[in-house]
């Protein structure tokens, strides 16, 4: 039975069930989370934040960084004394990256896991489940979708005016650390108008007013279909209602004439660009496989930056890679000193089976990756602090996306364009709901980390 089949038969009289999801990873794996709890919804689960009043608990994983890859595996294994405790009333299941390369494996290890569903089987849950609840067990779909087409409509469950659009999947650049193409498959595009079309019902229907376009490379979206990314902004900047356009991921070696012409033209486009560069080294980047050079990148970044005076840069950055020699990681150092980052994610290099970096040898110390590590964050966060000075005295408008702390006060917050979070006081009627409103605030001071605003107005 499809899953199709399931969601739309009628009558079904679903019996209220409530579901657990723990999401791991990238933007791509939240998607992948709402598109499950759509599915979920549809067979009257609710979503819960306790464990203890999940009848279905379920792991959104990402096979990519170390930490996401403990964390689930610890969680994973607490799971199994729950399951003791409430014995057969429980259904517990694995998504995402790790699920498809190690779902066998899972099932094997783990005895109280019923279920393990690949990247491109989420879609498939609702069928999983009707053969879970008939009796079933231990079941695996990790096959990878074999159609040349890629199409899908988004979903959402949140009442958010932001949204994460997936315009593609997979990668085709195999950097030597990453595990991405084994996990994802083989880059697959859809068409700029089904894109278009998806986006704008969700601004009729949903009132979404901000999306963030998703793809493991969106510098590479189209090519099956002749057509390019910068061809999709374009039309997705003439959406009317629409108010701010993202993007994530790109990749340098990809980054063209077009996409950076179009930052200084496009009036909806962030003032936001993540451009991974990964390392200041030349031999170190050439080991990691990423077709380009550091002079390279830092000539897109001065090319950018003439086209858009606006716009901020952030990046990846590893550290700790193997071979990596004193020299190289000073390299690495003397760019985060050129580019002037607005921020960065970092990290120490951690192997990953299946990649070619995991057979690689003369691996730097954790010691010594640890130190590396320290140095490039307190530098980074000197850069970010001087940078972030110039926001001073200039407003800003934000879409407010919450409430935070700051100094044990309550502040409503939200990110700017520039992908840079602002705290300001509301009006003085405190009554006036801010929430997912669009503002108008006056930086009065900033840190590294955050900024602090004056509210002016609502817009």
């Amino acid at each position: 039975m499809l899953n199709s089949d399931l969601e739309n038969k009628d009558p079904i009289d679903y019996p209220k069930r409530n579901v657990w999801i723990k999401t791991f990873g990238c933007q791509m794996n939240y998607h992948d989370t709402e598109r499950v709890l759509s599915h979920l919804r549809k067979l009257n689960f609710l979503p819960t934040d306790d464990k203890n009043d999940a009848d279905l608990l379920l792991f959104n994983t990402c096979a990519v960084r170390a930490l996401a890859n403990m964390k689930f595996y610890s969680q994973l294994g607490e799971l199994k004394v729950l399951k003791k405790q409430k014995k057969s009333n429980i259904v517990i299941g694995v998504l995402g990256c790790i699920s498809q390369i190690e779902g066998q494996e899972l099932l094997k290890k783990y005895k109280h896991l019923d279920f393990a569903l690949g990247t491109d089987m989420v879609d498939q849950i609702p069928e999983v489940l009707y053969r879970i609840y008939s009796g079933e067990s231990k079941i695996v779909l990790d096959s990878f979708d074999k159609t040349s087409a890629y199409s899908i409509e988004t979903k959402i469950t949140h009442q958010s005016p932001q949204a994460f659009i997936n315009i593609m999947k997979g990668c085709n650049n195999f950097c030597t650390y990453c595990i991405v193409p084994y996990t994802r498959g083989r880059e697959k595009s859809r068409l700029i108008k089904e894109v278009v079309a998806d986006i704008q019902r969700l601004v009729e229907h949903n009132g979404i007013a901000e999306v963030t376009l998703l793809g493991q490379n969106v510098n590479s979206f189209g090519k099956e279909n002749q057509e390019t990314f910068p061809e999709l902004l374009a039309r997705v900047n003439q959406i009317a209602g629409l108010r701010l356009i993202r993007y994530t991921t790109s990749h340098p070696k990809d980054l063209s004439d077009e996409l950076i012409n179009a930052h200084g033209t496009l009036s909806k486009l962030a003032l936001h660009l993540h451009l991974p560069v990964q390392s200041g080294s030349n031999t170190v980047l050439a080991r990691m496989n990423r077709k380009y050079t550091r002079e390279a990148y830092l000539d897109l970044l001065a090319r950018l930056r003439d086209k858009q005076k606006g716009i901020v840069i952030s990046s990846d950055i590893i550290v700790g890679f193997p071979g990596e020699t004193d020299e190289e990681y000073e390299d690495t150092i003397d760019l985060l000193k050129q580019a002037r980052f607005d921020f960065i994610f970092s990290f120490k290099f951690s192997k990953r089976p299946g990649t070619q970096a995991y057979l690689m040898e003369d691996h730097p110390d954790d010691q010594i990756k640890s130190k590396r590590l320290k140095k490039l964050q307190d530098l980074q966060l000197a850069i970010q602090n001087e940078i972030r000075q110039e926001m001073v005295g200039k407003t800003m408008q934000l879409l407010v996306d919450g409430v935070g702390k700051i100094e044990g006060k309550k502040k409503w917050k939200g990110r700017s364009s520039c992908n840079r979070i602002v705290h300001f006081d509301g009006p003085p009627e405190q009554s006036v709901p801010l929430l997912y409103k669009w503002v108008t605030v006056k930086i009065t001071s900033s840190t590294a980390l955050s900024a602090q605003g004056e509210f002016i107005s609502i817009c």
